[in-house]
């Protein structure tokens, strides 16, 4: 595919998660995806586990918001650097909610083929995001 079909794509993923569309996002993965982050212990396979890994974060953040601050695209792969806003309205893997707003930036690379994502890997600052939750001391 053209690099410019498959930032498609990826603005339709991050559509999906800023309309908290689970079921569009998972007919963008192939059956077989893979998401690596640094905020699970191994990877996720499959679109049932992406639903659950995805609803992690829309219970805690029903407002979640990701605004994509750049994109790349270079055959199968595109990669984001992107800004995601929310208030903490929900348990965050056993963090009670705390009512505030964050504000954390991260990055995420794709890999797509025939359409559909078949991998990706997200890399974002939850050290900071732990301390606007007032689970980690401030700097």
């Amino acid at each position: 595919m053209a690099d410019q079909d498959n930032i498609r794509v990826v603005r339709e993923a991050f559509d999906a998660w800023n309309d908290n569309d689970v079921e569009r996002q998972l007919k963008l993965l192939d059956e077989k995806h893979v998401v690596e982050s640094d905020t699970i212990p191994q990877p996720a396979i499959g679109r049932e586990a992406f639903r659950q890994f995805m609803q992690i974060y829309l219970v805690a953040f029903p407002d979640l918001h990701f605004a994509l601050d750049q994109i790349l695209a270079s055959g199968d792969f595109v990669v984001t650097r992107w800004t995601a806003t929310g208030t903490h309205r929900g348990d965050l893997m056993g963090i009670p909610p705390t009512g505030r707003s964050t504000t954390t930036h991260g990055c995420t690379v794709y890999e797509i083929r025939n359409g559909k994502q078949i991998r990706f890997w997200t890399y974002w600052d939850t050290g900071n995001l732990l301390r606007q939750l007032g689970v980690l001391p401030g700097a």
